[in-house]
């Protein structure tokens, strides 16, 4: 047999366990659940500054978990 390429859901799921606990919750609140930062910040007891900067964190390593790394224009050459 050869090589099969991982389903969509084990992608995802490789994803998100390279995200922390905290990261893995803010990023459910917000994209599942769609809850706001304010909101996520007080349902996990944190400032919404720290929600903010927890969410862009996770949807940055996630994306790039995804994707992989993002290519800089310049060095394509």
């Amino acid at each position: 047999m050869g090589w099969t390429p991982p389903s969509e859901i084990e992608r995802v799921a490789r994803a998100a366990a390279l995200l922390s606990p905290l990261e893995r919750d803010v990023l459910t609140l917000s994209a599942g659940l769609g809850l706001r930062n304010g909101d996520i910040a007080a349902r996990l007891g944190i400032s919404e500054t720290r929600a903010e900067r927890l969410l862009a964190r996770a949807v940055r390593k996630f994306d790039r978990a995804m994707h992989g790394p993002v290519r800089s224009w310049w060095r394509i050459w």
